[in-house]
């Protein structure tokens, strides 16, 4: 065994030796593995659906099952919404909000395929203000991932979804 292997070794035990006791307190209610691991550990909620306006700082989400799709070459990609998954959930939020939207001008309803701004797992990459996820949802519903703190529940990301 060489040095560099066995100062590895050594690492990963530590490593997992630390996180035992983390793991153990764990609550029941953590998470799915699906969510990033800051959300997981901050006691973060991540919802997809359909959201509208609920008076001038909230929004309701409707949760629903979604998958994406699209993943091969030359293939526009996007998420399909599918059947209603639990209770609505009313969600407010503030100036703080991280909203970003597929649309590159804010406050507009996307345009059609291809998105000009949207990443790779097919979710709004353009930084627009909490005042345009307010006019986009006076217009009428969006479809969103919301990542929000169940304590408020205060949101802290929303990102517009790509639908086909």
């Amino acid at each position: 065994m060489n040095k560099t292997s066995a100062t590895a070794a050594l690492a990963a035990a530590l490593l997992l030796a630390s996180a035992a006791p983390a793991l153990a307190a764990a609550p029941a209610s953590a998470p799915a593995a699906s969510a990033p691991a800051a959300e997981r550990e901050s006691g973060l909620k991540t919802v997809y659906g359909w959201a509208r306006k609920s008076g001038n700082s909230a929004m309701i989400v409707t949760p629903h099952r979604v998958r994406r799709y699209g993943h091969g070459e030359g293939e526009n990609g996007g998420w399909y919404i599918g059947s209603r998954k639990g209770a609505p959930v009313r969600i407010d939020y503030t100036e703080g909000l991280d909203f970003r939207q597929v649309n590159k001008k804010c406050g507009r309803p996307p345009a059609g395929h291809p998105y000009d701004t949207r990443s790779r797992y097919e979710l709004g990459t353009r930084r627009c203000d909490p005042i345009h996820l307010y006019d986009r949802l006076r217009k009428g519903r969006i479809p969103v991932k919301v990542v929000y703190d169940p304590a408020g529940p205060m949101a802290v990301k929303v990102h517009e979804l790509v639908l086909p």
